[in-house]
Formats: C-alpha cells, structure tokens, sequence
C-alpha cells in the first residue's frame, strides 16, 4: 500500500473515531485469565519483554523491544520492531496496521484485544 493510500485511510478513520468520540483501549489476556487495559493516548506505547517498556510482557517469546502502537489523534496503529517471533494482528503478520475495536493482536503467546471506551468500561465492572 502507497503512503498516499495510507494516509487517506488514516483520516478517514480518524474523522469517523472524533465523531463518535470513542477512546480505544488494548486488553492484555494473561494466561491466568487476568487481564489488564493500557489506554491508547496520543503518542508512543512501546511493548515488549525489556522493563523498560510501557507494557512489560516478561515471556521469552516476547522480543525485548517487540512492537509499538502509536497513536495520532483518534487513530492507531501497531508496528512490528523486527521482533523474533512477529507481530500478528487477527492470525496475520503485520509490519504496520491500522487498529480497529475488536482487532485480536498477538505477541509471542500473548494475546491483546483492541476495544472502544464501552467495551473496556463493561469488562471492568464484571472482571
């Protein structure tokens, strides 16, 4: 996909995500069924097995520096930093991907769900 292509689908996201005003979360499932919500804010959210991270996964099928999401208004996207294992998003390796709600993303054995600011608010009240 030309960066022109990208661009035009970067906005027209952006524009329908301001209009309904929805924040996006991503949902870490842990393999005890735990879970924990980092919210996606404007900016850089870096992943990875290195402490150093925003989001720490301590598994060794998780590359130290994994992946980024970055975040530009209402849109994000997650981008693979050539890790070992890849970056998945819905069962297919990625490079870079545009997030939506509902999106399933995949870190070595670790799972992350893309919700909107209702679903996140619904599994907090019942988990």
């Amino acid at each position: 996909m030309g960066g022109l292509q990208f661009a035009k689908i970067l906005l027209t996201i952006k524009i329908n995500l301001i209009r309904d005003k929805k924040m996006a979360y991503i949902i870490l499932k842990q393999q005890d069924e735990s879970s924990h919500t980092k919210e996606l804010t404007p900016g850089e959210i870096t992943l990875g097995r290195s402490p150093g991270n925003h989001v720490h996964i301590d598994n060794i099928t998780v590359s130290s520096h994994h992946a980024r999401i970055f975040t530009y208004f209402c849109v994000s996207y997650i981008e693979d930093l050539n890790s070992t294992n890849g970056t998945f998003v819905n069962g297919k390796p990625v490079k870079k991907h545009i997030l939506h709600p509902g999106d399933v993303v995949t870190l070595g054995k670790y799972e992350f769900v893309v919700e909107n600011e209702r679903a996140a608010s619904a599994i907090s009240q019942t988990g």
